[in-house]
């Protein structure tokens, strides 16, 4: 006997071709019946038939679903059947959101290998055209305005389809059937080059002749998908050292694009995971170990100085294989367009005036991007992927917590540096794209408008909190309680380090009640009682937490000038066992401060301001002692970008057996470790001639392991099964070896981040996590 089924589909399931499909499994099996998109980004199906066949639509579905869909959840009502539905057909999108819905959004997507196929064919009608993209690729969360995703909601509502476009967008056997930004050259958006002073120089091959230019060694804006790249050329040193003269970027790594995987192997040693992350339809940016001998070795040293790795990601657009096809360039730089600390520019005219003084010509097109995103970063870390900065190809999919939270509904706004803001809708968790540091008011005007459209796309309003930062000083913490105030809802502040414990949670799918120890490691986080946290311990679970053991709290002279200035936290860790003389035969003559070398004289003066206290901070950092190291072994002096030192200690090491015994002082019934005693031991491994790269890969898996053992010392004490480990400096490779090793052999199970970045872009989500949890 037939039946009806009312089938509500959810995950990514809007913009991936899945109506099409669903039609295709529908009329195969002879079902009657329609599927539409919902507002919430579901997808619903209406059939009737008999239940066996309903069930095997249902089966191919869930087994063979177009490639880049995900389905979260197929709930099934059953009724009677009536007979009042006619052939299987795709109807017109329902606007309605569920109540508390928890909609898939989908990211923005490669462009796929068909219409790379069209893009090169002169057969086709999307030959050469640089927005070819069908219903299986193509932009989406930066061009979508609102749900349902249908095309009057995206930005391309500003080129109306042509005639030839429109037969193929309204055929559902057609593969571009609903695809949103189909168009063609005729229709669709185009590009143009321009000069520095606003003339177009060409339109129909502008493209082409960017290529040309960029193989000219010139340097070109290139705005592309969902943001605008500051290119050049990768086989000459002169463009890559004129790049970084003009954007005053001297050390700080940039990344490349590279023609194929094939060139990858030429410039870089991948490996299999790498090449996997590398080549889905999401293109990310991976650090990639260079290559040591090739061609490009002094290039690739100048693209990212001091380090073992460079960042490489692989075309993701149209117009990203036409400069490619039309230039002899193995790879291109890639630098995001904007100056350090300010969000990406994305508004032709204000590329063009903001970039002027950096880049030569101007490549840029008319589609308005609704959402400006960054290229996404991904560290390998133990075999698996790891986010430095999470962005284009994965935000705004949600992250599942696991389990349900009620009907809670709460914004996190994060810390100040490495910013993303986050909304928790029941089991949810929705994260904005990488915002960057919010220490200025664009960055902070980013912010907000950021959190605002992801709040219009999940049709949210009212929330029940606001979550933020404990430090008193950030202007998010301003910001948030501003929104507190405004919306009338509680502020919850969350200590720094708490959050990291916290996401780690939500990244492992612990229990919100669950007590874990965690190993919380970065350079810096607001302490409970205003001092300054970065290398602890901490026992709890989402709703409190207690600190148990750490790094020994340390004196610094300076608090942003400690950070900045390895020699201060060297000489706070050495205290008065090396006289001013000795310590610059240590380290050489290094900076202290801005345009400012030490001297005997300003050495010792910094070493008795630090003895007596004399505006000194006191910090626990794990990212200051990394530096101390660092500056040691003569391998950095000075942090000139975030993690400068750290990086290039970790890109130093060699493995080696040596170790560096650790030496442990008990504080309040807690076991700390003591930073004094490892830097010293360091100095006289170097004063004994070891070799400099062994000393380096001891001293940071010293570090790792002596944080790892007063955990699981901690956690046999309490009976606890889990140990995290959160923080930047879970993005060290040597670190993050040494701690997992030892939790291993002490037979617990350690807990790593894999959907949330480490760094403080994942602390929204933790603050989102402990905000609901005390509510609970």
């Amino acid at each position: 006997m037939k039946q009806r089924a009312n089938i509500h589909i959810q995950g990514i399931v809007q913009g991936v071709g899945f109506r099409p499909f669903v039609y295709r499994v529908a009329k195969s099996l002879q079902l009657t019946g329609y599927v539409l998109n919902l507002g919430d980004a579901g997808v619903q199906i209406i059939v009737e038939g008999e239940p066996e066949t309903i069930k095997q639509m249902v089966h191919t579905i869930e087994r063979n679903p177009p490639s880049i869909s995900v389905i979260k959840e197929v709930s099934i009502k059953w009724e009677p059947a009536t007979g009042s539905l006619g052939e299987f057909t795709i109807k017109k999108s329902d606007k309605n959101h569920s109540e508390n819905a928890t909609p898939f959004i989908p990211p923005d997507i490669a462009i796929c290998n068909d219409c790379i196929d069209d893009l090169f064919s002169k057969r086709s009608r999307w030959y050469e055209y640089p927005f070819t993209s069908c219903a299986a690729c193509g932009p989406r969360y930066s061009t979508i305005t609102s749900l349902p995703y249908d095309r009057p909601n995206t930005t391309m509502v500003d080129f109306p389809l042509c005639n030839t476009c429109n037969s193929g967008y309204t055929d559902p056997m057609n593969r571009r059937y609903h695809a949103q930004t189909t168009a063609c050259e005729t229709c669709g958006p185009s590009y143009e080059l321009l000069n520095r002073n606003g003339q177009v120089i060409e339109k129909n091959r502008a493209i082409i002749k960017a290529a040309e230019l960029l193989d000219d060694s010139e340097i070109l804006a290139i705005e592309g998908m969902s943001g605008t790249h500051i290119a050049t050329r990768t086989s000459d040193l002169g463009p890559i050292e004129t790049l970084r003269k003009r954007k005053r970027r001297f050390q700080k790594p940039f990344a490349i694009m590279v023609r194929d995987l094939q060139s990858v192997k030429k410039l870089c040693m991948p490996t299999e995971m790498e090449i996997k992350v590398l080549d889905t339809w999401r293109k990310p940016i991976v650090l990639v170990k260079k290559r040591l001998q090739n061609e490009l070795m002094d290039i690739l040293e100048l693209i990212s100085p001091g380090l073992d790795t460079v960042g490489v990601m692989l075309p993701y657009t149209a117009m990203h294989h036409l400069l490619f096809k039309y230039s002899k360039e193995i790879a291109f730089v890639m630098t995001s367009a904007n100056p350090s600390g300010i969000p990406m520019y994305i508004q032709p005219e204000v590329i063009m005036e903001k970039l002027s003084d950096i880049t030569d010509y101007f490549l840029v097109h008319n589609r308005r991007i609704h959402q400006r995103i960054d290229d996404s970063v991904i560290k390998i870390i133990e075999n698996k992927p790891v986010f430095i900065r999470r962005a284009r190809g994965y935000v705004p999919e949600p992250i599942e917590i696991g389990e349900e939270k009620g009907n809670h509904r709460i914004i996190a706004v994060g810390p100040e540096e490495k910013v993303t803001a986050s909304i928790l809708i029941k089991n949810m968790i929705y994260a904005t794209q990488h915002i960057g540091n919010t220490d200025n008011i664009e960055s902070l005007e980013f912010l907000d408008d950021a959190l605002r459209k992801l709040m219009q796309l999940l049709n949210v309003s009212d929330v029940d909190a606001i979550a933020c930062d404990l430090h008193p000083e950030f202007m998010t913490t301003e910001y948030a309680e501003k929104w507190s105030n405004e919306k009338s809802v509680p502020l919850i502040r969350v200590q720094h380090h708490h959050a990291h414990l916290a996401s780690i949670m939500v990244d492992n799918n612990i229990n919100r009640n669950t007590n874990i120890i965690c190993i919380t490691a970065d350079g810096y986080g607001y302490g409970k009682k205003g001092n300054a946290w970065g290398g602890e311990i901490l026992f709890g679970n989402a709703r409190n937490y207690e600190r148990i053991g750490g790094i020994l709290p340390m004196q610094f002279l300076g608090g942003d000038s400690a950070a900045k200035y390895p020699i201060r936290p060297l000489i706070g860790l050495l205290g008065d066992s090396l006289s001013a003389r000795e310590i610059i035969e240590l380290t050489g003559p290094v900076p202290i401060a801005p345009n400012q070398y030490g001297s005997e004289e300003t050495i010792s003066m910094i070493q008795e301001a630090t003895l007596h206290h004399i505006k000194t901070i006191e910090t626990s950092s794990a990212g200051r002692f990394l530096d101390a190291v660092a500056l040691t072994l003569e391998i950095c002096s000075e942090n000139r970008y975030d993690g400068e030192c750290p990086m290039k200690l970790e890109a130093f090491a060699k493995r080696t057996d040596l170790r560096v015994d650790p030496e442990y002082v008990n504080s309040h019934n807690y076991k700390f470790l003591n930073p004094k005693s490892s830097i010293q031991k360091i100095v006289e491994l170097k004063k004994r001639g070891v070799n400099g790269r062994e000393i380096a890969y001891a001293a940071q898996w010293h570090l790792g392991e002596a944080l790892a053992t007063i955990a699981c010392d901690a956690a046999e004490e309490r009976g606890i099964e889990y140990i995290g480990f959160s923080g930047g400096v879970a993005l060290n490779r040597i670190i993050t070896n040494a701690i997992i090793s030892t939790i291993k052999s002490r037979e617990m199970l350690p807990l790593t981040h894999s959907r949330i970045p480490p760094g403080d872009g994942g602390i929204s989500l933790g603050q989102a996590f402990v905000a609901a949890s005390r509510l609970e």
